[in-house]
Parts: C-alpha cells; structure tokens; sequence
C-alpha cells in the first residue's frame, strides 16, 4: 500500500511542467534567479524582461546566450528592444533561446530577471477640474502583474511625462492652442517626491494654461515599452484675484482679493502674502476670514522704492477638495515726495560731481608726473650725449697734435752732420784732380 501511495506521488509529480524557478507566491513566481549572473530559460518561457542595476557610469551590461553569441544594448537584433542608463538596463526578449545564460557587467545584487512583460501604469486620480495656476501633487506607478515595480536606482530608465491637449471648441480661450508638456514624473527623491527608487513616481504639473477642456494624457515610456493613460480635464479661471489699491484712495497701499464663492469655501479659505520691500527685507502676511470682496490694508508699505507682491490662496472647493493657487506676482514702485526727491537728486549730483574732479585730478596728477618722468629722461640722455660728443672732440684733437709735431734737432748732432758733409766735400775734390 505504502508503495502504491509513493508511486501515485511520483507520477502526480512528474505531470507537473518544469519551471525554471522554485517560488510561492504570484509574484516571485515570475522572476528567475540569478546565481553568479547566470540563469536558465526553457521552453515554457515565451517573453523575458531584464531590469539590471549596475554601478553608476559603468558600460551597459553584455548578455551571452545559450550557444555563446553575445548581444550588446548598441546593436539592433530582432525580437531585442534594449534601453540603457546611466545606472542600469531594461531589456526584453522574445521568444529568448532555450538554455543558460549569462550576464556580463558591474551589476548589482537588486538587479532582476523576470518573466512576460505584463507591464502597466497606473496614476492616482486626478480631478476632472482644475484651476489655472493650481499646484498640484500627483503620484504614478509602473505595476508587474499588478505588484510595484520598484526600479531602484534605475529611474533614469522609464521617462514619464504629462500633456495637455486642448479641444478645438470656439467659445474657449484654449480655442487652438495645440498640446503643451506640463511636467514630468520622477523617482529620484528630490522635490515633492518621497523616496528614491521606491517605485512611486511624483509629478508636479503647470497648470498655468489657457481656459477650456483639455485631454490629459499621462505617458511613461523608453525603448523597451509605451504605456499611455488619458482622461478628460476642464481648467477653471482662478477662484481668487487679487488687484492693488494705490495710497492716494484711503492714504495707505492695499490689496483688494475677489473671490468667486460658487467655487470657494470662504470659511475654509486663507492666504499667504510675502512682500518684498526695496530693503530687501521680506514680510510675511495672512489674510483669514474671507469674504468675497476682500480689503486687505499693506501698513508698512510706504517708503519709496521697488517692491514686489507673491500672494498663494489655500482653500477647499464648494465640493469639498483642497487646492493651492499661486496669484500672480504684483509689482510696483512708489516715488520720493518732490521736495526730497529733488534733495536726494540734489545730493546725487553733488556726489557725481565730485567724484568726477577727484577723477580728473588724478588724471591731472598722473599726466604731470609722466612729463616730470620724461623730462627727466630727456636731460639725462643730453648730459651722456654732450660728454660722448666732448670724448670724442678732445681724442680727435691730440691726435690731430701729436701727428704734425716735429721732433726737435740738438746743436752737437747739427755741428757732426756739417763736419761730415765737409768731409764729403774735400774727398770728391781730390778724386777730380
């Protein structure tokens, strides 16, 4: 009996198709193992995607199939899509040659491979209005077999980018205006996004757009796949503006806010006002209890100079949801009274002026010393010259001396030479008789 038992389990096990994993769960059900960069595909698999993480800035990894041929992310092969970054790669193969494998590269001990490429992107729900200028967080995400890809350090992969396409209708001021790209999502850690490669993508979109319907589409794509989600969108007008009262209407400067109360809950309602002086110096402010035509007093603007106004309105819709939106920039400059003003200009001429004959005195001073300087070369250069020109006179004069000199003849050597030209004279005498 006990025989009868063991061979029933023998054979039920031998009915089971052979996997190249040994797994529990759905999900790890889909990945292969990799044991020293290698792993094995049979012939059950029909579809495999490779997401490899690797050493930032080191070379796309090189895959050696079964028969030992290589492929490499910078040649075409069919049934090969490959995108490669900076930190990793993401391949898929179709219809991959039955056999071992291996991985060649810097890779990382995250890195994965899975099988079939049941891929999807899901967005968290985006209301089917928004006002114009409204900030707005907005989270994605790419899901294996309905589970969280979470990429890692391979971000760089997958672009995700968002658009707005507008819909020709006459009567609205986006009548024309085509598809803008209002920002992207990324999974790097930076800005609204949480954490780095944990899978959640976060976006930050510009609404500040043109009224009227538009389609929103929602895009994330690389060379390896494209997924594309859309919805319906309809920009309202701002719920709040705002305008600045001059001081000459009430004696002070002021900001008149005029809300739309069909769309806004006033009680749920308040903003943030920063003013920049011409110091520099920055003022925070709020405004609670809003009304739908709002004065709102600026005490401390008064001196002259330029300022500027950045005002955020936080608040809930009639509907119940938050929103931010951030007004536009005001920017003004209040002038001097006439009397001080004309001081203050009074003062700066005087300043100009007087830096303008210091200037032309230093410039008086330098050009003085520069002809004190070349004059006192110029005499310097004369003195050599006349005493080279007195060397040279005097040397040509002694030797103009002593070349027409004549030596002087003694009275002893005069009487000799008379004696013996008498001598002379008597001998050729004697010789003639």
């Amino acid at each position: 009996m006990r025989f009868l038992i063991s061979l029933l389990v023998l054979i039920a096990s031998m009915s089971v198709p052979t996997k190249v994993w040994a797994a529990t769960t759905a999900n790890e059900q889909q990945k292969i193992k990799l044991l020293s960069n290698r792993f094995r595909v049979d012939q059950a698999v029909e579809s495999i995607i490779f997401i490899i993480e690797r050493k930032p800035g080191s070379a796309p990894i090189i895959l050696v199939r079964p028969d030992g041929s290589k492929l490499y992310s910078n040649r075409n092969v069919e049934n090969v899509r490959w995108m490669d970054g900076n930190s990793g790669d993401m391949i898929e193969i179709t219809g991959p040659m039955i056999g071992p494998w291996q991985i060649i590269g810097d890779i990382l001990p995250s890195s994965e491979v899975r099988l079939a490429t049941s891929l999807s992107l899901k967005i968290d729900h985006i209301p089917d209005e928004l006002f114009i200028g409204e900030d707005i967080k907005l989270t994605a995400k790419i899901e294996f077999n309905n589970e969280l890809l979470a990429l890692g350090r391979v971000d760089d992969l997958i672009g995700l980018n968002v658009f707005l396409r507008s819909k020709d209708i006459v009567d609205n001021d986006n009548f024309g205006a085509g598809t803008f790209i209002i920002g992207d999502y990324t999974d790097n850690g930076l800005g609204f996004d949480e954490r780095r490669g944990d899978g959640v993508f976060t976006g930050r979109l510009n609404l500040d757009k043109p009224y009227g319907p538009y389609t929103l589409l929602v895009r994330a794509e690389n060379k390896v796949f494209e997924r594309e989600v859309s919805q319906e969108l309809f920009l309202r007008p701002k719920p709040v503006k705002v305008d600045l009262i001059s001081a000459a209407i009430g004696g002070s400067y002021a900001l008149r806010f005029i809300t739309n109360a069909e769309a806004v809950d006033l009680a749920g309602t308040a903003i943030q006002i920063k003013v920049k002086h011409p110091d520099n110096t920055v003022e925070q402010l709020s405004v609670n209890g809003l009304v739908a035509n709002h004065l709102f007093r600026l005490s401390k603007v008064s001196a002259p100079g330029r300022y500027k106004i950045d005002v955020d309105v936080f608040g809930k819709t009639t509907s119940g949801r938050d929103f931010k939106v951030s007004l536009k920039q005001l920017k003004f400059k209040i002038a001097a009274p006439a009397a001080k003003q004309a001081e203050e200009e009074q003062i700066t001429f005087d300043k100009e002026r007087e830096a303008e004959f210091k200037k032309q005195q230093r410039a008086k001073q330098l050009k003085e010393k520069q002809q004190r300087e070349e004059k006192q070369t110029s005499l310097i250069i004369i003195i050599v010259m006349v005493n080279v020109i007195i060397l040279l006179l005097g040397g040509l004069l002694m030797w103009f001396f002593l070349r027409t000199k004549k030596p002087k003849v003694s009275k002893d050597d005069k009487g000799d030479d008379a004696k013996e030209k008498k001598k002379a004279g008597d001998k050729e005498k004697d010789n003639k008789k």
